[in-house]
């Protein structure tokens, strides 16, 4: 009792850190303040996996999180869940709100959060992509990212259906936009030079960049290579540089490291040969039975 009122109430801070200007009311505070700042002592273990935390409270909610998938805190204004109430919290200031507190120092970008922003920071200013793809050469900036690209292009699973038609993607937010722009006409982001319409912001900016601008940001940094977009500079480096031809024909051996060019090679050979050896060939309707 006497420890909270000097704390909480009275602002008393006893226990202070040798090792920097950090004070607490509490000494095991201060304990746990040495372990994680300057010792960096993990001395709670996960039973179930590798995980280590500082604190037991950190590994309790790792627990609840990725094992048991507890989701305890419910946003108030759409049916979003989360195990945090902080993260409601940052849910409802981004999604409801429009909160963007977070600038970053090199470009007008904004975040909604810390975390956000550092990913923005490591991706578009310093090229980082710390996350690697175990089959091919593909890296990305985002875990989720590598882990739809291995679902998508190396095990053809796309876990997201459209409900109102037959299309299908291995990310939420593809489908998401899908929705969207298909289904429901919204396109939130109007072009200020032309009326070009589209429903992210990423999507504008390129538009500007490819049509209004002639701006190519995405290099080859293995010849002069430029493009408009990111992916165009992907599938560039795998077919030219990689040669590495993911896309593989139904009827053949044929590969190719674009869908469309194996789509051209079905349409152009293998309808073709069905044509040539169907009854619908002229050429074969002396051979009909009567």
């Amino acid at each position: 009792m006497e420890q909270h009122i000097n704390g909480v109430h009275l602002g008393i801070k006893n226990h202070k850190c040798t090792l920097c200007d950090f004070k607490t009311a509490q000494k095991s505070q201060l304990k746990h303040h040495i372990n994680v700042k300057h010792l960096r002592q993990k001395n709670h273990e996960c039973n179930q996996c590798n995980f280590q935390a500082y604190d037991k409270s950190s590994l309790t909610r790792h627990i609840n999180v990725v094992h048991l998938g507890i989701k305890n805190h419910k946003c108030s204004h759409c049916d979003y869940r989360a195990p945090l109430r902080s993260t409601i919290k940052t849910h409802i200031d981004a999604v409801h709100l429009g909160l963007r507190n977070h600038k970053c120092s090199q470009c007008d970008y904004r975040a909604a959060t810390k975390r956000t922003l550092k990913l923005h920071t490591e991706t578009t200013h310093l090229g980082l992509k710390k996350f690697k793809c175990p089959h091919c050469d593909y890296k990305a900036n985002h875990k989720s990212n590598v882990i739809a690209h291995v679902n998508s292009v190396h095990l053809n699973i796309k876990g997201f259906n459209c409900s109102q038609c037959d299309y299908q993607t291995s990310l939420r937010r593809s489908l998401k936009m899908h929705i969207k722009l298909k289904h429901l006409g919204i396109k939130e982001h109007q072009c200020s030079q032309c009326d070009y319409q589209t429903t992210t912001k990423s999507a504008l900016k390129t538009h500007m960049n490819s049509k209004h601008f002639g701006i190519k940001n995405h290099k080859c940094t293995l010849c002069t290579y430029a493009a408009y977009h990111k992916s165009a500079l992907t599938r560039h480096t795998n077919s030219v540089h990689l040669n590495i031809k993911s896309f593989n024909c139904s009827y053949c051996d044929y590969q190719a490291s674009e869908k469309s060019s194996v789509k051209r090679h079905i349409e152009g050979v293998h309808t073709l040969i069905k044509h040539k050896y169907s009854w619908n060939n002229p050429k074969l309707h002396r051979y009909r039975l009567n």
